[in-house]
């Protein structure tokens, strides 16, 4: 699943690897929205209703991965309705004081797996986790 971020102008404008931006305009996208009827990004397909419902019916439909960017309210509904199967997560070493919990309360407790991890350039750090299904902690 990938969401289009707001303001995917910015997109447009931004300086970039010559064939990165291409690349990313052929691929399908889908867009969780409750207010947006017509995506502005190329190859980008709206999913409303039931968001759980709709990534389901994805799941079975598509043949490879589906990605979740930069959504947490999407990403917490997904992981609730068991539907996710990986988390990546990327920590940035900065402390803000303040900010939106990732991980807010669930009905169960969702076992991870840590599968990979690996620097990303000067100090980010790249982990990997895989849902365990049907096993607890």
């Amino acid at each position: 699943m990938v969401r289009v971020p707001d303001g995917v102008g910015r997109w447009r404008g931004c300086p970039r690897e010559p064939g990165v931006a291409d690349r990313i305009n052929r691929l399908p996208k889908y867009v969780v929205s409750s207010t947006l009827d017509e995506p502005q990004w190329t190859n980008a397909t709206v999913l409303g209703g039931d968001a759980a419902k709709e990534i389901s019916e994805l799941k079975r439909e598509v043949d490879g991965e589906i990605l979740v960017y930069g959504s947490y309210q999407l990403l917490r509904t997904l992981i609730e309705q068991n539907l996710a199967d990986e988390l990546r997560l990327v920590v940035f070493p900065v402390v803000l004081g303040t900010g939106r919990r990732l991980f807010d309360e669930t009905s169960d407790k969702k076992p991870l797996r840590l599968v990979n991890t690996r620097k990303i350039g000067d100090g980010l750090v790249f982990y990997t986790y895989e849902f365990v299904q049907g096993q607890r902690p």
